[in-house]
């Protein structure tokens, strides 16, 4: 069942109108966003989960999708339980198979860098063009860091934050709470006004009590569970401060914990700025404003899908001018390094983002402001104002590989039949379609499986060679739709296993990591059109 919630005044919006998504353990909850002032287009619908599975999942996106009737772009936020259930790293891929129509228009991100976006460009983060850091609390801890405005690509800081929830859990059984945060016992408004007013400078080194300089809490029994889950934030904070030393730490407070109130919060984490050695006013609490989620991921998807398609654009323009065709390819080092030159239109030897602007126009493309920074963001990883030439030539190879990418992931049932029945009209490298649909090999693996791992470049090369065909590969424990893929639709016996498909046909299995094996079924079955004398039909 759908559930509705109320948009805002303005009926009118401006902008790229963005599906944003956001998916907990219990729910979904939706809204068509106006990524130009991050208001809602339309009414906002929540649906609730069952349970936890794929299934469930993908129920709650088809009845959001089919809601709104969207085809468009969409951007999902998803908390860290819903990416390991649909298989982590291939979350993203899962999400985008669920919404077959808005394909190749799909960002996924966790709730920390959707809150992130909604803070950066619609709240305190919006006024710091420095280092800024922004932090979320809830069941665990999450952290994103931007720099000039832009993502800071690989600053994941889980290596500081990866324990909190345990010691949370802890926390929690120690002092008989539930949820994320304790709530505020009825009587303590004489203990927040004299934190309020005379803020801690430490708290005790056992980490159980709490402030030595308000000693009067202990009078109060509800007040010892806030003080002590204070002191276990404030540890955490103190942890990724010192790390980033940024110039703005912006904190959202998720679950009770975002009931607690801003006034009482600043002072308890403010032990954590000044331990890391920066000022109190580094800290600011987030906005946080109703359906920030929703709001955020709409925002994100319209960042990220932007700046990936111009990255695209612009590649495709200089391999069109180095090259005579837009098609990726590789390029001498030297070439790219003339088209540095030629990008570098103030010649100090650097790429900034007026290079970017002037200098597009030079390969027949152009670039909006926001392009040229999104660009830049790629080439440095967000930490720069200005490319090197190392950097530009990283870049260009980075997104030649993913262009060039011949072995496509699947990771269910439905990613695998549309990717057989896409073979039927496959065009060969003549330019005309074989009657029978192109030749379609899948690897099955796994990633415990050694000879998968090493054999994966392997099979990668072999894919460049024999482009006329469609190589596909499913790791059976990469995802629950993976492993209903490999175990219970293709009975996989061992791996690697090789299958090759035409038409919908099964055609023949080959099992183990043998190049010379696996080319000669190739060559064997491309010969014939259909099995070959050496292959036994299955």
């Amino acid at each position: 069942m759908l559930t509705a919630h109320r948009r805002t005044r303005r009926d009118y919006p401006e902008g790229e109108v963005i599906l944003g998504m956001e998916i907990r353990m219990h729910s979904a909850k939706a809204a068509l966003v106006d990524t130009a002032n991050a208001e809602f287009h339309r009414p906002g619908v929540t649906t609730y989960l069952d349970e936890l599975s794929v299934q469930s999942v993908q129920e709650a996106v088809k009845k959001i999708t089919n809601h709104y009737h969207w085809k468009g772009p969409v951007g999902v936020s998803v908390t860290r339980a819903v990416t390991r259930v649909l298989g982590n790293q291939a979350a993203g891929k899962q999400l985008e198979a669920m919404m077959p129509d808005s394909k190749g228009k799909v960002a996924t991100m966790i709730h920390t860098e959707a809150a992130a976006y909604a803070e950066m460009y619609f709240g305190p983060g919006r006024e710091c063009s420095g280092l800024v850091l922004v932090v979320t609390v809830g069941t665990g801890m999450g952290t994103v860091t931007y720099n000039l405005g832009q993502k800071v690509r690989n600053s994941d800081l889980k290596h500081l934050t990866w324990t909190y929830e345990r010691e949370l859990s802890k926390m929690r059984e120690k002092w008989d709470w539930k949820g994320v945060a304790p709530e505020l016992p009825e009587d303590c408004d004489p203990i927040i006004e004299q934190i309020i007013k005379s803020p801690p400078s430490k708290y005790s080194k056992d980490g159980s009590v709490g402030l030595m300089d308000c000693p009067e809490y202990e009078k109060i029994d509800g007040m010892k569970p806030v003080i002590a889950w204070a002191y276990l934030v404030d540890r955490y904070l103190q942890k990724v401060a010192e790390a980033v030393k940024p110039d703005k730490l912006v904190l959202l407070t998720t679950g009770a914990a975002a009931a607690l109130p801003e006034e009482l919060l600043v002072p308890l984490f403010t032990p954590a700025i000044t331990g890391a050695g920066l000022k109190p006013d580094v800290l600011v609490m987030g906005e946080f404003p109703e359906r920030a989620l929703v709001k955020g991921a709409a925002v994100g998807a319209h960042i990220e899908l932007g700046r990936r398609a111009a990255g695209e654009v612009f590649r495709a323009a200089l391999t069109q001018t180095i090259t005579g065709s837009p098609q990726p390819r590789e390029i001498f080092e030297q070439d790219l390094l003339w088209a540095f030159k030629r990008l570098d239109r103030n010649k100090d030897g650097v790429l900034g983002r007026s290079d970017l602007l002037d200098g597009a126009q030079f390969f027949g493309t152009s670039l909006s402001d926001a392009e040229a920074t999104g660009l830049l963001r790629d080439f440095t990883g967000g930490m720069m104002e200005s490319a090197t030439p190392d950097q530009f030539l990283s870049w260009y190879q980075r997104t030649l590989e993913i262009a060039l990418a011949r072995v496509v992931e699947v990771h269910n049932v439905d990613e695998f039949e549309h990717y057989v029945e896409s073979a039927l009209e496959k065009p060969a490298s003549s330019g005309t379609v074989q009657d029978d649909g192109a030749l379609v090999v899948l690897e099955c693996g796994y990633t415990h499986c050694r000879p998968c791992m090493k054999f994966e470049k392997t099979y990668e090369l072999v894919a460049k060679k024999y482009v006329d065909c469609l190589f596909l590969r499913v790791l059976g424990d990469e995802s629950p739709g993976a492993a209903h893929l490999c175990r219970d639709v293709l009975e996989v016996q061992g791996t690697p296993e090789f299958r090759f498909f035409r038409g919908k046909k099964l055609l023949h299995v080959m099992r183990g990591a043998d190049k010379s094996k696996l080319e000669n079924s190739l060559q064997s079955l491309l010969k014939e059109g259909e099995v070959g004398y050496a292959l036994q039909p299955v």
